[in-house]
């Protein structure tokens, strides 16, 4: 697994840098302590402080300017090619109508992976759902990953009347080779991978394959929505998710630069998959592993909007912080694993547009609540210019799931959230991404660390 240091060698070399780093300050600190009490006398240390917050304050404005020219930048960009997805959508839409009967003539053998571990509160109503589906399956295989509970036994015994429907026992593996050994026994020529909490529309698989009638598009990702929202932090994920796949998604994806293809709503060209060597094992993020390494390939990756899934998010602050522990943790991985490939890539988009805004979001995140902390400082010290520059950003910020969910048709009544979302969850995901990153120099061994299942994803099947 990337990151794993056995040795403990590395973390060594972090603490001996930090605690370095803080005696220093120590010193200086009670320096200028003694000096002022008149302990000892140097005079160089209070005009040496006052230049040194100087620059500080404005090192600090400069980083917020610049932050939100980029921030400015990137969503003009993201503007641009959004609104050229939903035009082009549109008429898309229109044609499909009119060569509907031709269309139908493309009907690829389709297999549906769900790889489950102790999914036995969720597992009745996924395949439920997959067996409504208006597209003819050729197969439903259940991947059972060493679950300790009655998964294995209930996807039997509720679907045995079903051929289609296959359950696949193996020993604990993890997702990643629970996927590979779904793949490995598909028959069909496009795989669909759902995750056990996920639920599809009846249109869903139908959507996802017919675009795959381009021969040059390796995988499609699914709009996932949250199917559970009933408190505050649902409803955070849910703002979070939307303005994720109205804006970033299309705008991606009219790039080719779509980073993820999530696993709880994709869909995969197998041969393209099995010439790539199928999932990789030493990622928490197996599926943004994948997603790079076909846009590095040269192939093109889809985001279909129509193609919806509702999943079950964490419901909990707790749930919340170990999901995304382990998916900043694997993204991390990912970027370090293929630094050298996104460097010299022939996708231009994918290295010099969407992994520089992911490193700029992670940027911010891990400034954010020191952005907060001077907004509020400069309130009370009546300091215009940064004020000026944090309400600027927090608007911004409003004006992207605004626009989202004008564009996703989504009922507004959540954004009266959106201020209180921006503050309170940016702290979380700014303690999960510090979180992650030490954690890599740690070294330690990250596991899946799979959330328990409430069954409150409240889609109708």
């Amino acid at each position: 697994m990337i990151f794993q240091d056995e040795t403990g060698k590395r973390w060594f070399k972090v603490k001996a840098l930090f605690f370095t780093s803080l005696l220093m300050l120590l010193v200086y600190v009670s320096l200028f302590i003694l000096h002022r009490y008149g302990v000892v006398n140097l005079p160089w240390i209070n005009p040496f402080t006052g230049q040194l917050f100087a620059v500080m304050k404005q090192a600090f404005i400069a980083y917020l300017f610049v932050a939100i020219v980029i921030g400015f930048v990137r969503m003009f960009i993201i503007y641009v090619f959004c609104f050229k997805h939903y035009r082009k959508n549109k008429l898309l839409i229109e044609y499909q109508k009119i060569n509907k009967n031709h269309l139908k003539n493309f009907r690829p053998s389709v297999t549906v992976i769900i790889p489950v571990y102790n999914e036995e509160v969720v597992i009745r109503r996924t395949v439920r759902a997959i067996l409504k589906s208006d597209y003819p399956v050729a197969e439903i295989l259940v991947v059972d990953d060493g679950s300790t509970d009655q998964t294995a036994e209930i996807a039997t015994k509720m679907f045995h009347l079903w051929d289609k429907v296959k359950v696949i026992k193996k020993v604990n593996g993890g997702k990643s080779s629970a996927l590979n050994l779904g793949f490995k026994q598909a028959i069909g020529d496009i795989v669909i991978t759902i995750d056990a909490d996920t639920v599809f529309h009846k249109s869903t698989i139908s959507r996802l394959v017919e675009n795959f009638s381009d021969p040059r598009v390796a995988a499609v990702s699914g709009n996932c929505k949250i199917g559970n929202k009933i408190n505050q932090i649902t409803l955070w994920q849910h703002i979070e998710y939307v303005t994720a796949n109205q804006l970033e998604k299309r705008a991606f994806e009219e790039l080719n630069c779509i980073t993820v293809v999530p696993g709880s709503n994709s869909a995969w060209r197998k041969s393209v998959v099995q010439k790539l060597g199928y999932y990789h094992k030493d990622t928490l993020a197996e599926d943004t592993e994948l997603t790079l390494r076909i846009l590095n390939a040269g192939y093109k990756i889809i985001y279909e909007d129509r193609a919806i899934s509702y999943e079950e998010c964490p419901e909990t602050v707790k749930d919340f912080i170990k999901q995304r522990n382990r998916w900043s943790y694997g993204i991390l991985q990912v970027a370090w694993k293929h630094k050298k490939n996104i460097l010299t890539s022939s996708n231009k988009t994918l290295k010099y547009f969407a992994v520089p805004s992911l490193l700029f979001s992670y940027l911010l995140l891990l400034t954010s609540p020191l952005i907060d902390f001077i907004f509020i400082a400069a309130i009370l010290s009546g300091t215009s210019s940064i004020y000026l520059f944090a309400l600027l950003f927090y608007l911004t910020d409003f004006l992207n799931s605004f626009i989202a969910f004008k564009i996703g048709k989504e009922k507004m009544k959540p954004l009266m959230w959106v201020f209180i979302q921006r503050i309170g969850y940016r702290y979380l995901l700014a303690y999960v991404t510090w979180t992650a990153i030490i954690r890599a120099f740690r070294g330690n061994q990250v596991g899946w660390r799979k959330l328990n299942r409430s069954g409150n994803n409240d889609y109708k099947v």
